[in-house]
């Protein structure tokens, strides 16, 4: 990682410190990410570049230790509406029988989702894909597996967006019905590569969240959302996964 890089993020991160709470600047659980941007200067866009100077992605929540890291939210490469077809296939009711698909998936073993079905993630090096997999388990067969993330859309995610993250963990408070982030520290976490993501997600260090509702209100009720559907890692399995750097 260029050091200069580094160097100017660091400069950046404690000015914006040094601002103590900062009002949030966006509703939900997006504020604190948008704050932070917002704070240092980062114009909001789509780009497939790190957020910071192409180089450095930048992630912050509320407390680290309560939650899993999220490398990336991408939908299935194949089939097209891949989270369409998840939710409606293999979806659950909800409380206003709508189906919602909340589950998480790893390599290392089929787990269970409300009894009958299991998921399970399948790295195939040889078609250089990664396979969501469906059993039904009242016959243990495999009902699916036409579900999957291909290596070239995987990589491409890998090298510009997990390679450097800088993780911010704030403090949060409420004043006045109005939430305010305290910005205390930043850590960095570096050298994922993606031959490193493939093994990590073989060992089960990196797993698959999905998060399929629906929207409620709206133009487009009754229609799929993708609440943030990823490739996760547990908060203990951050140092196995990462070089880790306090900033």
């Amino acid at each position: 990682m260029d050091a200069k890089v580094l160097q100017g993020f660091k400069k950046d991160f404690s000015i914006v410190k040094s601002k103590g709470f900062i009002e949030s600047h966006r509703t939900h659980n997006t504020g604190i990410g948008k704050t932070f941007e917002d704070a240092i200067g980062i114009v909001e866009n789509n780009s497939s570049l790190a957020d910071y100077q192409g180089i450095l992605e930048i992630k912050s929540k509320r407390d680290l230790s309560k939650s899993m890291l999220t490398l990336f939210t991408k939908s299935p490469s194949n089939p097209k509406g891949a989270n369409s077809y998840l939710r409606e296939t293999y979806g659950h009711p909800d409380d206003n029988n709508m189906k919602i698909l909340h589950t998480t998936i790893s390599a290392t073993k089929f787990n269970t989702f409300f009894s009958k079905i299991g998921f399970k993630l399948e790295v195939d090096e040889k078609a250089e894909k990664i396979f969501i997999l469906v059993k039904d388990l009242t016959t243990d067969k495999i009902i699916d597996n036409s579900i999957y993330y291909s290596f070239e859309d995987l990589k491409k995610i890998i090298e510009t967006k997990c390679e450097h993250i800088a993780f911010i963990n704030a403090d949060a408070k409420i004043e006045n019905g109005k939430e305010y982030f305290f910005f205390k520290d930043a850590t960095l976490l570096k050298d994922l590569t993606f031959q490193k993501f493939i093994q990590f997600v073989k060992e089960g260090l990196i797993v698959y969240d999905i998060r399929i509702g629906v929207y409620g209100t709206g133009a487009s009720k009754g229609k799929t959302h993708d609440h943030g559907s990823g490739f996760r890692v547990l908060r203990n399995n951050i140092p196995k996964v990462f070089k880790v750097e306090e900033i």
